[in-house]
């Protein structure tokens, strides 16, 4: 439940940051659209890992702020699920035809109500299947919190294997119930993702 529950907090926390650097990507000023480009690019280039290892260790070395596993686990994998969502947000805004774009600003509307009422609706169709992509991701990523001493499914496999002693069986149990989760997640995205489309 651990493992579940701080990638769930992670893409939420991390599709909220995305949304909003992902929609400054399609922003008319390019300073705004630099900045988030930077933003996207070098969180999507970092390896997960060190971010773990940089919210535990190195916040406390630079600033003397200790977190606790959990918080630099939930912070390191919000960074990382952010800059995946920023792009696949992006890509869904940019999927709606300019000429939609052009014809509501013409007809009065401003750009936030074109944002709400034309863009998004039919954006969220096309960002769907990625957002999956991306949860699960996040899901496995969240195995790299072990290093930090966060108890996650993984970590909880290394201290069955100290304490009993079994290595592959406990690890194959593991890598199972991984399997299990991320296919009942892809199963359940893909249920979601016709009811979506049948609706709209």
């Amino acid at each position: 439940m651990t493992t579940l529950w701080i990638s769930w907090l992670a893409l939420i926390l991390g599709g909220l940051i995305g949304a909003i650097v992902g929609t400054a990507r399609t922003s008319p000023w390019r300073a705004v659209r630099l900045c988030a480009l930077v933003y996207t690019e070098l969180f999507r280039s970092i390896p997960p890992l060190l971010l773990f290892f940089g919210g535990f260790f190195g916040l406390k070395y630079m600033t003397g702020i200790d977190l606790s596993p959990f918080t630099a686990a939930t912070l390191a994998l919000t960074v990382v699920a952010s800059s995946f969502m920023s792009e696949v947000i992006r890509a869904g805004l940019m999927s709606v035809g300019r000429g939609q774009w052009d014809a509501a600003l013409s007809a009065g509307m401003r750009t936030r109500q074109v944002l709400r009422y034309i863009v998004w609706p039919q954006a969220i169709r096309v960002m769907l299947p990625p957002s999956v992509g991306v949860y699960i991701a996040t899901l496995k990523d969240s195995s790299l919190a072990s290093v930090i001493g966060y108890v996650e499914l993984t970590k909880a496999g290394l201290l069955i294997r100290e304490t009993t002693g079994v290595s592959f069986e406990v690890f194959l149990i593991v890598a199972a119930l991984y399997f299990v989760i991320n296919y009942g997640i892809s199963c359940g995205g893909a249920v979601l993702e016709r009811k979506f489309h049948f609706v709209h």
